[in-house]
């Protein structure tokens, strides 16, 4: 358990529920600031502990993990949970890490689309009215633009650039009359880092779900957007036009397909903005500059995005940015 930084809190966290003795075996976090450990105890049972800082809303993580399983979305079951600490002790969803599979040569296609079906099963019997007890965010044209500054505030400083504060505004603006239209689509429950690096494949064939504590309520488009995301792997945005027409069909969406398409796209291009922008500042405050690897591909994505036209005021503001022409 040496990850872990305050080995005496989570020592007597696990011997209260019963896992004092487990062996421990850390698991890469990927991008998330949580640390996570496979528990192994002698009876053979197993579960995943999860160790978040006080930034990392675990209340909203375990509030959001019953709500998905009432509506049968295989999320993990929660065994305990100690919110004011950060610790949860939960359901280990096995080995099998769909991002994993896909890497080592499984076919990526069926996996986007089994997620499609996810995504029209929770925008199909979510609850705002249940979810309204969690403390989570409206995701909305605001929000969206406010969390895209971290492209201004990390990723241009990283790559040498200083923009003015009329740029700055610029860019916020631009931003605002590209997702003004999706701010009157439907909204539901946003998952946010819904991808195949945050699903598991399940032994009865069913997908399990990681990773929502960032969930908010938003546009039903976000999601297909993530599922479909060009950061850890290429490919995947190929198959957006599939994956949307799989969604619509199964979700039985009153907003015309060709408008779906069209949200999914811009939001696509908005999340890798904001990546660009999370990769330079793992690299410069926490040191894993492994993640620079990621920015070619998120910057080819970029810009072959942004040549739809209804993205033509975002492309212009980035003609201005050296490391972003197109």
């Amino acid at each position: 358990m040496n990850r872990f930084e305050r080995p005496i809190e989570i020592a007597a966290f696990l011997e209260q529920q019963g896992w004092g003795e487990a062996v421990a075996e850390a698991l890469d976090g990927d991008f998330s600031p949580r640390r996570y450990a496979r528990l192994i105890r002698a009876d053979a049972a197993r579960a995943i502990l999860m160790d978040a800082d006080p930034s990392q809303k675990t209340a909203a993580f375990v509030g959001l993990a019953g709500l998905l399983r009432g509506i049968g979305i295989e999320a993990p079951e929660i065994y305990a949970a100690a919110p004011e600490q950060g610790l949860v002790l939960m359901q280990d969803l096995g080995s099998r890490n769909v991002g994993a599979l896909i890497d080592g040569g499984t076919a990526m296609k069926p996996f986007l689309l089994r997620g499609a079906q996810i995504l029209a099963r929770i925008h199909g019997t979510f609850d705002r009215v249940r979810a309204s007890a969690l403390d989570i965010p409206l995701y909305n044209a605001d929000l969206f633009v406010a969390q895209a500054d971290l492209f201004l505030d990390a990723y241009l400083p990283f790559a040498g650039q200083e923009i003015t504060e009329e740029q700055r505004q610029d860019f916020r603006a631009a931003w605002r009359a590209v997702l003004r239209p999706i701010d009157i689509q439907p909204k539901s429950l946003l998952l946010r880092d819904f991808m195949p690096d945050n699903m598991m494949d399940l032994p009865d064939g069913k997908l399990g779900v990681l990773d929502f504590q960032d969930a908010g309520i938003g546009p039903v488009a976000y999601d297909l957007a993530s599922l479909c995301e060009e950061v850890r792997r290429d490919g995947a945005f190929a198959f957006l036009p599939e994956v949307v027409a799989h969604y619509h069909a199964a979700a039985q969406s009153p907003v015309p397909q060709a408008d779906l398409l069209r949200a999914a796209t811009i939001l696509s291009a908005l999340r890798h903005t904001r990546i660009l922008g999370i990769v330079a500042q793992l690299a410069l405050k926490t040191g894993r500059r492994e993640k620079l690897a990621y920015i070619p591909c998120i910057q080819q994505h970029l810009r072959h995005v942004l040549t739809a036209p209804y993205l033509q005021p975002v492309q212009e503001w980035m003609q201005q940015v050296e490391s972003m022409k197109i």
